[in-house]
């Protein structure tokens, strides 16, 4: 049977892609793939990953969270929607910007799979073995040569464990000069037969020449979640917040911490949604915000079920806007710590309970009704500019005013108005309340310079939904910082704000996995309470082997990669750690050979053939 050259654009179009017809076939992001995706020999690359088609569903159990502390944060997986969620495929960034409706589809096509594995269906090692062979071998490439993609990608076999090696993946990368060839065995843990396991596998590689050793260590400030609140939005993006600390190390030296000289790198993703993360009640009302956006921009029907559960009867919600108008010459606080809330923005607060748009009509006209008889005598923020605003300004002059007519989506743009005058002077505070900026002139020239940025539509007030976006998940993620690290200075808070809304602000937010802030920082600046609490969730540790003479001097000959693992990377593992109590020995360890081939190069004569 002939080899079928995959191309990328063809596993972005069939789901699952089979190869031979037997064996599914992905592509996916180094940090998805557990054990292989954590070594920095596959930083930023697409690893295509290969096993059986069929898998069962995820399982969900009780999980002690606390003797439990993490789960690596490669198990995160994109999901496209609709079908088995442990079938893969591409969400391109051409794909999401197809459509206008796409601006704020936030929630289809992706989500993470909130499981503590990745799902996979191992094949036989043999084959695994086999197929690589064969791949190694052969002339013809696995992949279409016209690709752009997949030439150079690495492809791994995920293998059963049922041979004496327990090998749980099998692995090739094929080059123009080398080709590199990868076993990852599984040693068990850290107990005396496990340490020994892992040893004898670094032994193997002494002789080669010199060498290089490396760690990393991981500990996880904010993990994925293995269960959610019901009453979480379908669309909750888990936060991932993660220290990671690279420091030379001696191969022998298996979970040794670093110093505390060291360098760490703190990752974090604000996510969307998550409880667990500053004003997370805030990011509910943009979510609505953007559905009325969204529902604003293409014409789809506003779905009421996006407000959330009722909570208050429609003649409750009827009677506080009442009582606001009655009371428009009392403010909210006379407390000099605290912003005045003006009347569209208490108007918001009260109407962002309604659960259907006769309601909000019904509560419209309320509030169009005093304005026509001025029965509304109120102080408005100058920088207003909602429609409504200007309506209750002339009202107040003594104008004749005329009320837009509620019809079609008025109601919701006349809501949608007076939610981002709240929303906007919120951030504004927040910001400056907690010297997260050196002046509010900073923090509103950021909020021009994201609504300059915005891709333009024929509505005002969609854009400055979405400039509010990055400002938002900023002060979420500076906010995350301010709890993390150790700041002397407030000068270098302001630093970071900037540093982190530039960074959201680059380009168009269309997917929340992929907003993320990194910041490298001497180990000694996270605060104390951080780390003791934490055991470290993973190491790293890979050690390069080079030639020491020939014509191959210096170049890389070998690699072993040992990675451990508090939670078992891949199913199959969950027994290695059955006997160990031991607390500190609770890893399991697992070790990548890669052995680096060069390849002949072939002449090809005058009748076309070739010879090596």
């Amino acid at each position: 049977m002939a080899d079928l050259q995959i191309s990328a654009a063809h596993i972005a179009e069939n789901e699952p892609t089979l190869y031979h017809d037997e064996f599914r076939v992905r592509l996916v992001d180094h940090r998805v793939l557990p054990i292989v995706g954590n070594d920095s020999l596959f930083a930023q690359q697409q690893m295509v990953v290969i096993d059986y088609p069929d898998v069962e569903k995820p399982r969900f159990e009780d999980v002690d969270e606390d003797k439990e502390n993490t789960i690596h944060t490669a198990d995160t997986t994109l999901q496209a929607g609709g079908g088995s969620p442990l079938k893969f495929n591409f969400l391109t960034l051409d794909k999401l910007k197809e459509g206008d409706a796409d601006l704020f589809n936030f929630k289809v096509s992706i989500r993470t799979i909130t499981e503590n594995t990745f799902p996979v269906n191992p094949i036989p090692v043999d084959r695994a073995f086999a197929i690589r062979q064969r791949l190694h071998n052969s002339d013809l490439p696995f992949f279409d040569a016209d690709d752009k993609i997949l030439p150079s990608s690495p492809i791994f076999f995920v293998c059963n464990a049922s041979d004496e090696k327990r090998t749980v993946y099998v692995g090739i990368q094929r080059s123009a000069s080398t080709c590199r060839l990868f076993n990852t065995e599984c040693t068990g843990g850290l107990d005396v037969a496990g340490r020994d396991a892992i040893l004898n596998n670094f032994d193997r590689f002494s002789l080669i020449g010199d060498k290089k050793c490396s760690t990393r260590m991981q500990i996880e400030i904010l993990r994925p979640r293995l269960h959610k609140k019901e009453d979480e939005v379908d669309n909750t993006v888990d936060a991932i917040s993660t220290l990671s600390v690279d420091y030379s190390t001696n191969e022998y030296d298996i979970a040794q911490m670093p110093s505390s000289t060291a360098y760490a790198t703190l990752n974090f993703s604000p996510g969307w949604c998550d409880p667990r993360v500053d004003y997370d009640l805030k990011t509910r009302d943009l979510q609505l915000m953007m559905v009325m956006a969204r529902a604003l921009h293409s014409d789809i029907p506003f779905d009421w079920t996006h407000a959330g559960e009722r909570k208050k009867k429609d003649s409750e919600i009827q009677s506080e806007v009442r009582a606001l108008i009655a009371n428009t010459n009392q403010q909210v606080t006379t407390d000099e710590s605290k912003r005045y809330i003006d009347f569209t923005e208490r108007l918001w607060e009260i109407l962002r309970e309604c659960r259907s748009n006769e309601l909000l009509v019904k509560c419209l006209q309320i509030i169009y009704s005093a304005v026509r008889s001025k029965s509304i005598n109120t102080i408005l923020h100058d920088d207003n500019y909602s429609s409504l605003a200007t309506l209750i300004r002339d009202s107040c002059k003594g104008k004749e005013v005329r009320p837009p007519r509620l019809e079609g989506l008025q109601p919701i743009d006349t809501l949608l108005e007076i939610a981002v005058e709240k929303f906007r002077r919120d951030l504004v505070t927040e910001f400056v309340k907690r010297s997260f900026v050196a002046s509010e002139g900073d923090i509103r020239d950021m909020l021009m310079r994201s609504l300059e940025r915005v891709k333009a539509t024929k509505d005002k007030v969609v854009d400055d939904t979405r400039a509010l976006i990055p400002l938002h998940l900023g002060l979420q993620t500076i906010s995350h910082l301010e709890g993390t690290l150790i700041l002397t200075h407030r000068n270098t808070l302001a630093k970071y704000t900037k540093d982190v809304i530039t960074r959201y602000m680059s380009k168009e937010i269309t997917n929340f996995h992929d907003v993320n802030f990194e910041l490298r920082i001497p180990l000694i600046q996270v605060k104390p309470e951080i780390i003791p609490g934490m055991k470290p969730a993973s190491f790293s540790t890979e050690v390069i082997y080079k030639c020491k003479d020939g014509n191959q001097k210096g170049n890389e000959r070998a690699r072993a990669h040992l990675f451990l693992a508090r939670t078992p990377p891949l199913r199959g593992l969950e027994g290695v750690l059955a006997n160990i109590d031991d607390p500190s020995n609770r890893y399991v360890a697992t070790v990548t050979k890669c052995t680096t081939l060069t390849m002949k190069k072939k002449i090809v004569k005058k009748d076309g053939r070739s010879e090596a």
